[in-house]
């Protein structure tokens, strides 16, 4: 009987890293985006001392 119980516990675990790495991505996805607003307003040029 655990024979069965065993893979199931295995993917249960799997889904959840599964889901923590989908949710890691989005948030690195989203601020990324916020990032490229924020730089993109920014003049490429605004650092150079010229």
């Amino acid at each position: 009987m655990r024979s069965i119980f065993r893979p199931l516990r295995t993917l249960r675990e799997n889904l959840r890293q599964i889901n923590a790495a989908v949710n890691a991505s989005r948030e690195f996805s989203e601020a990324s985006k916020n990032r490229g607003d924020v730089t993109s307003s920014i003049s490429p040029l605004s650092g150079i001392p010229l």
